[in-house]
């Protein structure tokens, strides 16, 4: 489940007992764990430590249905959440999890609404409910990630990749911060202990899609200049300080601080395809029917893009090669 960042949306729970719908003898405890794989969060992040303890509510006009409200204390950031209901039927334990994403979305939902017309009163005839609004951002959102093989938002992961040899190393999604960097299983560079075994500054490229090195800062330069030599690392300029063929396991930030302008147009645009009365005929690539005999045309876009020619027009510039390598 999802859970939009800065908000509180409900997470239920059914209680089935025997193959059926039940009550629980008593409203449910509801215990919440961060599990985020957040090593630059000090202090560190402990997935067993109880952060908020919460009694569950029972949902009147749905039976054996309970819901709690993740505190907004726990929904500032994105993060990864575990929630643990413990309840009794028939006076026996019942424990479950459930896991919770906070999420940033790609478009502001009273902006979207507003930029599609949408009302927040039920008398307006182009209401929709905040449910309906984030069903369609994560609609938009998936399709966004799933065309450009990127996501615009800051999460940490893992990425292992193979070297040319050269002093750049290429990284198949944008990276903001670099945690660690491994050679096979060799520690090369720990920004968060403050441990580089280089000896050479490592950052991030131009780009973002890249690690690189500075030579001119390499400890065996100031040895072999105060020594009136040449540096090996500079006469031996060929060969890169990425080993050819090198294994390399980089940890990291990953993603974007900011969703890109282009992204949030495109984020509206295909929320308005969601609410759009066709959208179950376009889901299957049907680009129009013709009565009597039946005859159906399928959008070429079935092999590509979002299924939307504008949005795939913003977001081209952001689409990364999807190539994989083993």
């Amino acid at each position: 489940m999802e859970i939009i960042v800065g908000t509180n949306s409900p997470v239920k729970q059914r209680v089935f007992w025997k193959g059926g719908i039940a009550k629980a003898d008593a409203l449910p405890t509801v215990k919440f764990y961060d599990i985020t794989e957040d090593p630059a969060v000090a202090p560190s992040i402990n997935p067993v430590t109880v952060l908020h303890t919460q009694t569950a509510e029972e949902i009147d006009t749905d039976y054996g249905v309970y819901s709690v409200y993740p505190p907004l204390s726990l929904t500032g950031r994105p993060r990864s959440l575990k929630l643990v209901w413990e309840y009794r039927v028939e006076g026996q334990l019942v424990t479950k999890e459930h896991k919770i994403f906070v999420v940033t979305p790609y478009a502001d939902l009273t902006q979207a609404a507003d930029a599609l017309g949408f009302g927040f009163d039920q008398s307006d005839p182009n209401y929709r409910t905040f449910s309906d609004l984030v069903a369609a951002e994560r609609y938009a959102r998936k399709l966004i990630e799933n065309y450009t093989g990127q996501q615009f938002h800051l999460y940490d992961d893992i990425n292992v990749v193979y070297s040319t040899g050269a002093d750049v190393l290429p990284l198949p999604q944008k990276i903001n911060q670099l945690h660690e960097l491994y050679l096979n299983d060799q520690l090369l560079v720990d920004t968060i202990n403050n441990i580089n075994n280089l000896s050479m500054p490592v950052s991030i490229s131009e780009s973002g899609f890249g690690l690189k090195v500075d030579r001119s800062n390499a400890l065996d330069n100031v040895v072999y200049y105060a020594n009136g030599m040449i540096p090996p690392s500079i006469n031996d300029s060929a060969r890169g300080i990425f080993i050819n063929g090198g294994t390399y396991r980089v940890a990291g930030r990953y993603g974007w601080q900011n969703v890109p302008d282009e992204v949030e147009l495109a984020c509206i645009e295909l929320m308005k395809d969601f609410f759009s009365k066709d959208k179950e005929w376009r889901n299957k690539y049907i680009k129009s029917i013709q009565t009597f005999d039946w005859q159906f045309q399928y959008d070429t876009s079935a092999f590509s893009g979002t299924g939307n020619n504008y949005a795939d027009q913003l977001l081209l510039p952001y689409v990364t090669n999807k190539m994989v390598v083993i």
